[in-house]
């Protein structure tokens, strides 16, 4: 049973993947196991049969046998005393199962990597953070191309766009504007400020938004700290810094870390509004569009020119309900729009 709580508490295996006396397979899984809310999986550490499977549901001390691989098929001797894990000859990576996937698209040694997660556990943010140099290399479109599969394919992914009118004037620095606008937002949205490790999300005691930025190499989304503490000028000049870095290759593991929102803006390729994808291991990303000179008619029947910009908020519902992602995507509008009152 893997330590996912603490040493010593007890967990339930919750299903099995292979018979009593099935055969196996070094790394094949083996079973699902849970500690209070949190799930983990158990791999196989050899190849060859599963035997005295503990039954599902029965409380197991973490950290404790729940079945034997032996080297037979049929009859075996019974199962000598196990060994508590402080007797294990080999230690043993502590890491969620994401973790250990993300692990291996981008070739992470787990032995290498510092937990953060309870006990130590290795996350999935420990892993993409102990692999931020991939990021800058030869090797970042396909780096992008995996993240983006992996984005597509395990969020439950829901859009909501939203006009923003930002009155007779537009803010001169949009971008910055609205970066500030977000982190000063997210606080009162913290099912929206953090970063999910499998099943569970982990709400971030700070919003730090990562900023998608293009390069002739590809996409980065580095950090503009503290946004929400800075003057829009301030940011702005920030956001300058990380793009003029970005594109020199010159970035550093530490300009990834910690994001906890991404945003990012095509509206200087004229686009309006867009379906942006999710930055993992965070929740949700807000896309900006151009900003436009319309021709607006009041409910008086006045006609006014003002500017709008189009804001796409992509998050995902199996974390975040529609309301209250609605909600934040108006409170960021409504900021946005007071900034150029």
């Amino acid at each position: 049973m893997p330590v996912i709580t603490a040493s010593g508490e007890e967990a339930v295996v919750t299903a099995w993947f292979v018979d009593e006396g099935g055969s196996c397979k070094k790394g094949q899984l083996l079973a699902e196991v849970q500690a209070e809310k949190i799930s983990a999986e158990v791999e196989a550490p050899g190849a060859g049969y599963v035997v005295d499977r503990v039954p599902v549901n029965d409380p197991v001390e973490q950290g404790s046998r729940i079945c034997r691989i032996v080297e037979t098929e049929g009859p075996v001797e019974p199962a000598p005393e196990a060994p508590t894990q402080r007797q294990a000859s080999a230690p043993r990576v502590l890491a969620s199962p994401s973790a250990k996937r993300v692990a291996r698209e981008l070739a992470v040694d787990l032995a290498t990597v510092t937990g953060t997660g309870p006990g130590g556990r290795v996350t999935e943010t420990d892993v993409r953070d102990a692999a931020g140099d991939s990021r800058q290399g030869g090797d970042l479109r396909a780096v992008i191309a995996r993240n983006m599969r992996r984005s597509r394919a395990e969020t439950a992914a829901v859009t909501l766009h939203s006009t923003v009118d930002l009155g007779e004037e537009a803010p001169v620095q949009i971008t910055a504007t609205i970066v500030r606008a977000v982190a000063q937002t997210l606080p009162r949205h913290p099912h929206l400020n953090g970063r999910r490790d499998g099943d569970a999300f982990l709400p971030a005691d700070k919003a730090q938004i990562s900023l998608a930025i293009q390069t002739e190499a590809g996409l980065v989304a580095p950090v503009v700290r503290d946004a929400a503490d800075r003057t829009v000028e301030d940011v702005a000049s920030g956001i300058g810094d990380l793009a003029r870095r970005a594109e020199a290759g010159q970035l550093s593991v530490e300009d990834y870390e910690d994001g906890t929102f991404t945003v990012t803006n095509l509206g200087a390729y004229g686009v309006d509004g867009f379906t942006p994808i999710i930055n993992l291991p965070q929740v949700a990303i807000l896309g900006v569009g151009a900003v436009r000179r319309v021709a607006v008619v009041d409910d008086q029947g006045n006609m006014s020119a003002r500017y709008q910009v189009v804001l796409s908020l992509t998050f995902d519902h199996a974390f975040v309900d529609g309301a209250p992602a609605a909600d934040f995507l108006h409170e960021v509008g409504e900021a946005v729009r007071g900034t150029s009152d």
